[in-house]
């Protein structure tokens, strides 16, 4: 059976569970070897990526993101800082995990995470080998 166009689009655009601008910003904290403040993200955001967010779209991101676990936000009288509360690759792993807890009591539904249209890949394939 054929998986909706719009699963198959809302899959491409939540990789890790997370929607394009939280993967963009988890990206940029993962790569820095430092927290990062508010301003420090807009600037590297723009020159990265050449984007001016909305102060009150990326504000909401973040605070999301820290709701997840995903970061780690420090505050300190004059400046508030965020960084990446694990590496990309537990961050990875722990959402693989999750989609398998998560489906663990519905098998059928695990097909849903793999974006295909036929039957399981080799790598498909290979990848749940590792979960498992």
């Amino acid at each position: 059976h054929c998986i909706d166009k719009r699963q198959e689009v809302k899959f491409l655009f939540k990789k890790y569970g997370l929607n394009h601008l939280s993967l963009q910003l988890m990206e940029l904290l993962w790569s820095m070897d430092k927290p990062l403040s508010y301003e420090e993200i807009i600037t590297l955001v723009k020159s990265k990526w050449g984007k001016n967010w909305k102060t009150r779209k990326l504000k909401s991101c973040l605070v999301d993101l820290q709701k997840a676990g995903a970061i780690i936000v420090s505050e300190t009288i004059t400046i508030r800082t965020y960084c990446a509360a694990c590496t990309k690759g537990e961050f990875i792993d722990n959402w693989k995990k999750e989609q398998i807890e998560n489906y663990l009591n519905e098998p059928g539904r695990l097909y849903g995470i793999f974006p295909t249209t036929g039957k399981l890949s080799e790598q498909d394939i290979e990848e749940l080998r590792k979960l498992l």
